[in-house]
């Protein structure tokens, strides 16, 4: 992602409500509001993990596969530099 835009902690932990879901995955920022309705696991897992970093439970369930078909439509960029949710 060329000049990926970077996000703060703090604007993750906003978007933790149905209305406005992000994740991170392994430093990378997804906006999963648009997914919510046809994630295969229903909304929970989703909901759970809203402002957080998701990386374990993505990775637990989810491969590589997974996240390069669907991830790259909702990527929106970078957990910034040296940050840890």
């Amino acid at each position: 992602m060329p000049d990926a835009k970077t996000f703060s902690i703090d604007e993750i932990k906003k978007h933790n409500s149905e209305e406005s879901i992000w994740v991170v995955i392994d430093g990378g920022v997804y906006d999963m509001t648009s997914f919510l309705d046809d994630h295969p696991g229903g909304k929970k897992p989703v909901l759970r993990m809203s402002g957080k970093d998701a990386s374990e439970a993505f990775w637990t369930y989810h491969n590589e596969k997974i996240l390069s078909k669907i991830g790259a439509k909702l990527k929106i960029g970078e957990l910034e530099p040296n940050a840890k949710l």
